[in-house]
């Protein structure tokens, strides 16, 4: 009894520390502290206060939160107010997260009331950022349609906003205030370039629905999903008795002399071991892919699969993926009679056998409409504004778009599982456009404009509901087959160029492009791609493809490759001799180091190496602190060039670190660090 009472005696100061009175709640730790006035009618964030420098970047006015119910505006404070606090918890976890949970009710006789807002905040003891997620609870006795959702809705200004600069697209690009974010905005930095300190916005919707705006309204920064008068609105459906998820949104603070250093201190932190990266769960990642796409597109068959997979025996290769040509149709995916009459099982064991794992092509949402499946089931297809089914990926009659928001999601699961389950897969790359194309820009040509029969209620909310069930298909597919690489590409997602945190938190990779020219300008481009993307997101997670193994320039395409993720594509029967064993020392060389230093997980640039072009040295550093190892790429294209002073803040003075090096030179070294003082 004794010992009963000691512990709630000291779980009641612990709480004490952080709710210093009913009127107000804090959450803090050694970088950050965040206080909430509680008000009788309000709850609202009124300090933001980085304890490194001592500065409060709160301003008067926050709502703390906004969304439309029904169409009326409605947050925790203010004009919009319309919600009342009604309790909160604190807790920490044994792994460092401290965790604040915060229950809001709407207030009676207003378009609030019966909706009940949960707020979740969680700040790590290692790192300045603050992760937040809303929950909304329907208890009224109609659906509600929630829209125009910013998750955080703060005055927060770093000093002041007038000397604030931003860091936008991935954190390649500079922009001044008012800034209105895109799809590309996973990350927003908002730096005083005077007082060297300010604050990363990082928003983990999905896809085309993700919006960031800072300073629109005077120092006000938003965070959260796209307004129903954008172009690809959010809205969502809440059935009485429901309770909605937001996607989480998070700050995280900084404090650095280089707006370069931001992305690659607490922020790169955050994201390798707190966010929840599904790649970086994994103990073992394959390191080298081929995919058969280049140069035989969808002229493949059982015969060529298997020379080519002997082609690769000897250098190395980890994965070998069939691409789009095994299929009889789109939509009842069984391989096609002629070109893989005994199926794809013998072809997967061969694979096998020549010391690769199997992974295989397959179209997320497209089906022709000669396939059984649509014949059967028309009624999961999308609609255009005509009333009739439609291809959302581009113009084509004898094909449609299948909405994963219908009875179809539970037939594409168990075909994929199929195939992963009877050929033995490792991989699974999914295909093509689900709500949104990238290739088509006519904004009436996008969404669903019919919801009969579908988990939706108009084509505005078509848009999350589509992009909510492909996130679950990845969760799913990854719970029945844990080691499953389920790589999702930019066609799926529905912009070019695009990945975001949704996208690797459920699924391990992003296929972002192609470059199909030849060496120097293809390797570059991969180069400049994966230097305009690794700031925000890990470069490990970005799949590019299209360079030929094959050709006279493979060596250096290869490590150009190396900096990123190598996917080779080319005719594998024709390597020359001598080229195999060079992929394979390469090959077991850069799989140690990652099983040594996990260096793949890292990248860093700084301000030391520039973006790549014809003319300029260009590289990364490959770094694991932790670890004290890893590896640096150098590149120069232009021969005859000067030589460059390079660096690099990674490790202690004296300590050699392997580097290998491309353009005039190819081949393995080792750096020296030296000291500057």
């Amino acid at each position: 009894m004794y010992y009963k009472f000691l512990r709630v005696a000291l779980l009641a100061v612990l709480a004490s520390c952080n709710a210093f009175s009913q009127d107000s709640l804090v959450i803090k730790n050694r970088f950050l502290e965040r206080k909430f006035t509680i008000g009788d009618n309000s709850f609202y964030t009124s300090r933001f206060q980085h304890l490194l420098t001592n500065k409060d970047y709160s301003r008067p006015g926050s709502e703390e939160f906004y969304f439309t119910i029904n169409g009326a505006p409605a947050s925790s404070n203010g004009g919009n107010g319309l919600f009342k606090h009604i309790k909160h918890v604190l807790s920490r976890q044994d792994n460092g997260v401290q965790r604040a949970t915060v229950q809001l009710a709407g207030k009676p006789g207003t378009s609030a009331e019966n909706v009940v807002v949960d707020l979740t905040y969680e700040v790590y003891d290692e790192l300045p950022v603050v992760r937040k997620q809303i929950s909304i609870t329907n208890n009224t006795s109609k659906p509600i349609a929630i829209a125009d959702l910013e998750v955080e809705r703060l005055n927060l200004v770093p000093i002041s906003s007038q000397q604030t600069e931003l860091y936008t697209n991935y954190g390649s690009r500079f922009a001044w205030r008012p800034y209105h974010g895109d799809h590309h905005d996973a990350a927003v930095f908002v730096y005083h370039n005077y007082a060297k300190e300010g604050f990363i916005l990082g928003n983990e919707a999905p896809s085309i629905l993700k919006k960031t705006e800072v300073y629109a309204d005077h120092n006000r920064i938003s965070i959260g999903m796209t307004s129903l008068t954008d172009h690809y609105p959010f809205k969502k459906w809440i059935e009485p008795g429901e309770k909605f998820n937001s996607p989480k949104t998070f700050i995280c603070l900084v404090k650095s002399q280089k707006w370069e250093d931001a992305f690659e201190g607490h922020f790169a932190d955050f994201i390798r071991t707190r966010l929840g990266v599904k790649l970086f769960e994994r103990k073992e990642i394959p390191f080298t892919f081929f995919n058969t796409w280049r140069p035989f597109y969808t002229n493949i068959n059982d015969t060529l699969v298997t020379q080519l997979a002997d082609g690769l025996e000897g250098t190395g290769t980890d994965l070998f993926i069939m691409d789009a040509g095994w299929e009889n149709n789109y939509g009842d995916w069984e391989p096609h009679p002629k070109r893989f009459p005994n199926g794809l099982k013998p072809i997967t064991d061969h694979i096998r056998k020549r010391g690769m794992k199997a992974g295989l092509w397959m179209s997320l949402g497209s089906v022709d409409k000669s396939s059984k499946l649509y014949q059967e089931h028309p009624e999961w297809s999308v609609y255009d504004k005509n009333g009739e089914p439609a291809y959302l990926h581009e113009e084509m009659k004898n094909r449609v778009t299948m909405s994963l928001a219908s009875g179809y999601y539970d037939y594409i699961l168990e075909k994929i599982k199929r195939h992963v389950r009877e050929n033995d897969l490792a991989y699974i790359k999914l295909d093509l456009a689900i709500a949104n194309s990238a290739y088509v820009l006519d904004y009436s040509k996008k969404g669903d404009y019919k919801s009969e029969g579908k988990g939706y209620k108009d084509r505005e909310s078509s848009y999350y509901a589509i992009y909510e069930k492909a996130l679950q298909l990845f969760d799913d597919l990854h719970k029945t087959f844990p080691d499953l690489l389920v790589d999702c590409t930019y066609e799926v997602w529905g912009e070019y160029y695009i990945n975001d945190y949704a996208l690797i938190e459920h699924a391990d990779y992003d296929w972002l492009t192609n470059y199909d020219d030849d060496a120097p300008v293809g390797p570059i481009n991969i180069r400049q791609m994966a230097f305009d993307r690794s700031r925000a997101i890990p470069t490990a997670t970005n799949l590019i493809g299209n360079q030929f193994m094959d050709s006279p320039y493979s060596k250096y395409t290869f490590l150009s490759l190396a900096s990123v993720k190598p996917i080779l594509v080319g005719d594998s029967r024709k390597l020359p001799a001598e080229l195999k064993p060079w992929y394979l020392k390469w090959n077991t060389w850069f799989k140690m180091m990652d099983q040594k230093y996990q260096f793949t997980r890292f990248s860093y640039v700084s301000d030391i190496f520039q973006r790549p072009t014809m003319s300029n040295w260009d590289g990364v550093y490959k770094f694991n602190k932790e670890k004290q190892g890893g590896r640096v790429v150098l590149f120069q294209e232009r021969v005859g060039g000067n030589d460059a002073d390079i660096c690099i803040s990674a490790c202690g003075a004296g300590q050699p670190v392997p580097a290998f090096f491309a353009g005039r030179w190819e081949g393995l070294g080792y750096l020296q660090w030296e000291r500057v003082a």
